[in-house]
């Protein structure tokens, strides 16, 4: 008799799992949903690890969004970083990696392939790693200003710059401990993003860029415009 009852039990806990699953799938695929007025021609996607990524355009240049979720086993908690990157050629050569808080572990961060390492700017936070191609001083002297207000805000983990754009990562949450720490799943706290976290960002990366390629800053009258157009 128990065993009788046993295999419809088994099976609608087998059923409540899918459909959990694919409820979490689904969640992690919208994420960026609510982000998509910020920019021009907006287009989602998903990525690899199941979350979603918006991509379009802001003040005129190609964006990329991602989430990248992250798990170490030296880490207390997983986090779930955000990741702005803007597409547009520079026109210089150097590549240029700030890093924030290192672990060693930061695997979406270039490694051996930047061999040179920089003094920290005066300014910036103590806990900062500034490497970059052989030549990349000058790259840092042009785009340290920009750069130092992006590190005000302690959340950002990373600004990059490459001849093909710039992107800053940034952190979004860390994930529940409970779930962590006994179960080893990542879950995280949030189920959207919000696009007055998101917007900032945008706006220093675009800065950013136009700090390389142009002389100046933009000016309040253009992001106004920029961000209305998106």
């Amino acid at each position: 008799m128990i065993e009788i009852l046993a295999v419809p039990i088994l099976g609608a806990s087998a059923y409540a799992l899918r459909r959990s699953a694919r409820a979490a799938s689904k969640g992690r695929a919208g994420m960026l949903r609510p982000c998509a007025p910020l920019l021009a021609e907006p287009i989602h996607g998903r990525d690899r690890t199941g979350y979603g990524t918006l991509r379009g355009r802001f003040a005129g240049f190609p964006v990329e969004v991602r989430l990248i979720p992250e798990a170490l086993v030296f880490r207390r908690l997983p986090q779930l970083w955000l990741s702005v990157s803007l597409h547009r050629s520079t026109g210089r050569s150097g590549t240029l990696d700030v890093l924030r808080r290192v672990t060693g572990g930061e695997f979406y961060a270039p490694g051996p392939e930047l061999p040179a390492r920089y003094p920290t700017p005066d300014g910036w936070p103590g806990e900062t790693l500034v490497r970059g191609s052989r030549g990349a001083g000058d790259l840092l002297l042009r785009a340290g200003a920009p750069i130092a207000e992006i590190l005000a805000e302690p959340r950002v983990k990373e600004v990059l710059l490459t001849p093909r754009g710039a992107r800053i990562v940034s952190q979004l949450c860390q994930g529940e401990r409970g779930a962590y720490l006994l179960l080893r799943e990542n879950r995280f706290p949030i189920s959207q993003v919000d696009p007055e976290y998101l917007q900032p960002l945008l706006v220093q990366a675009a800065e950013l860029v136009r700090q390389l390629v142009v002389e100046g800053p933009i000016h309040a009258r253009e992001e106004a415009d920029d961000c209305t157009a998106a």
